[in-house]
């Protein structure tokens, strides 16, 4: 039984066709925000028309706040603020996530310093797609440099280079499929059995990423070998300080490549990376230092993982073990 995740700045794609399970026994304790952590993800449901996450689904908002945590748990940039006023006005643009073949374009509301904008929805993606994500566009006219750069760095020197070493986004869309069969786990620290089902906070924390940059960013692609080549591979000094050389990617440019291993962040437990290409049915995963080494390469600055979350992950692993299973690939 296999899904696909179609993943948006430039629509992004990829399949998953590797089967594999992989089974967490027991409890696994999540990070809380910590001290420095500056970064705050808004979410906007104004195009959310079917009540996806509103109504008898209001509570599926909770489980996109615990995906958004694995990012403002961690971050630590600070973010210029928005100000529209009557000189300098912008104008977003995003993909509709009611339907993903629309362009929407708004008047550019105000945004808080470190927020980032996020509007989330749903629709029929078709049978093989889970979800859509990535950062939105903008037009602007205004009579200030600074405004212009705002938008497009918020704060961010090195967003604004030539060749751009960092990253400010305003913002950007996830959409869901409403029509899959998903795994809304109440608590996303542990895993059980979900069988058949495809489970929601890995493929919201997988969107996320793509918003926030991975795959995604021109920081992203400054750092691919050759842009221009198809399955090429990842120089930024983290990731490859990491992996012990430059990092592969996924066919797309866009992921990690297919299988790509790594360890859940503040643990020494493998798993196949966040942001590579596949996760199969059933089966959930969590970010790992692949994952946020990748972050810090587009430009977010991080802060360390505590010694008491890191040894409750420690803790909870080492008790009651983990079990990684490769079965056969289909095409």
């Amino acid at each position: 039984m296999f899904r696909q995740w179609n993943c948006n700045k430039d629509m992004n794609h990829f399949s998953m066709r590797r089967l594999f399970g992989l089974a967490l026994m027991g409890a696994l304790a999540l990070r809380g925000p910590v001290a420095d952590a500056a970064l705050t993800i808004q979410f906007d449901y104004t195009y959310d028309d079917g009540g996806f996450f509103s109504g008898a689904n209001v509570g599926r908002r909770d489980l996109l706040a615990a995906a958004a945590n694995v990012f403002t748990s961690r971050i630590t940039d600070s973010l210029s603020a928005i100000t529209p006023d009557a000189d300098n006005t912008w104008t977003p643009s995003i993909f509709d996530p009611r339907n993903t073949s629309n362009t929407l374009t708004f008047s550019g509301p105000a945004i808080a310093a470190d927020t980032v904008l996020v509007f989330v929805g749903a629709s029929n993606l078709g049978a093989s797609t889970l979800g859509l994500g990535g950062p939105g566009g903008y037009g602007a006219s205004g009579i200030t440099q600074s405004w212009f750069d705002t938008l497009q760095g918020r704060g961010q020197a090195g967003a604004l280079l030539a060749t751009p070493t960092d990253y400010g986004p305003w913002g950007g869309t996830l959409a869901f499929n409403s029509t899959s069969s998903w795994y809304f786990d109440p608590n996303p620290a542990t895993v059980e059995s979900f069988t058949g089902l495809n489970d929601f906070f890995s493929v919201a924390v997988h969107e996320l990423g793509h918003l926030l940059g991975l795959g995604t960013a021109d920081s992203w692609k400054a750092l691919e070998v050759n842009p221009a080549v198809s399955g090429t591979s990842f120089t930024g000094t983290h990731s490859a300080a990491l992996q012990g050389g430059n990092v592969p990617l996924s066919a797309d440019n866009g992921h990690w490549a297919e299988g790509a291993m790594s360890t859940i962040a503040g643990t020494l437990t493998a798993q196949e990376a966040a942001m590579d290409p596949t996760l199969t049915v059933g089966t959930r995963k969590y970010f790992t230092d692949l994952d946020y080494a990748g972050l810090q390469d587009v430009g977010w600055q991080l802060s360390a993982i505590p010694e008491a979350a890191t040894l409750a992950w420690a803790a909870a692993l080492g008790t009651l073990g983990m079990m990684l299973r490769l079965r056969a690939r289909r095409h």
